[in-house]
């Protein structure tokens, strides 16, 4: 299955999203273990998923910008049950919300293996390696300062 088809990859047991001409830039800066945001130059909102007009206004020009890569856990779940045949492998695994410390949400994985996260606890995201050459971020655990 080819990038931009829609369909999911089973290979490392994730269900990957498709590139598209919109995300394109995005999956080539992570490529390179870069995680890219959208910030709009008008009004300085910044986006993510990548969209093709600010949400501020279609006229506004939206403008890429590299993430810290830290944030804050919003929330979180342990998936218990697969609820797609592609995950039963890596039953149970843990579904977070970061809220980025440039303002965005990002839904991606807890890293596995790590203690059980507090509220709002701290977290680093660093890309990992998928079906297809794709990087997903996934969470991990930081201590707090």
């Amino acid at each position: 299955m080819s990038p931009g088809t829609g369909e999911s990859r089973s290979e490392t047991g994730r269900i990957v999203p498709a590139e598209t001409p919109l995300t394109a830039q995005y999956w080539s800066a992570a490529r390179r273990g870069v995680i890219l945001l959208q910030r709009c130059a008008d009004c300085g909102a910044v986006l993510h998923p990548p969209a093709p007009v600010c949400p501020g206004g279609a006229a506004h020009e939206l403008r890429w910008l590299e993430a810290t890569g830290l944030g804050r856990l919003a929330s979180f779940t342990v998936v218990t049950h697969a609820a797609h045949p592609v995950v039963h492998g890596r039953l149970p695994y843990v579904i977070a919300l970061v809220e980025l410390d440039e303002g965005p949400r990002v839904i991606c994985n807890l890293s596995p293996g790590q203690h059980e996260p507090g509220p709002r606890a701290r977290v680093g995201l660093r890309l990992g390696s998928t079906a297809g050459g794709l990087e997903l971020p996934v969470a991990y655990l930081l201590a707090e300062r």
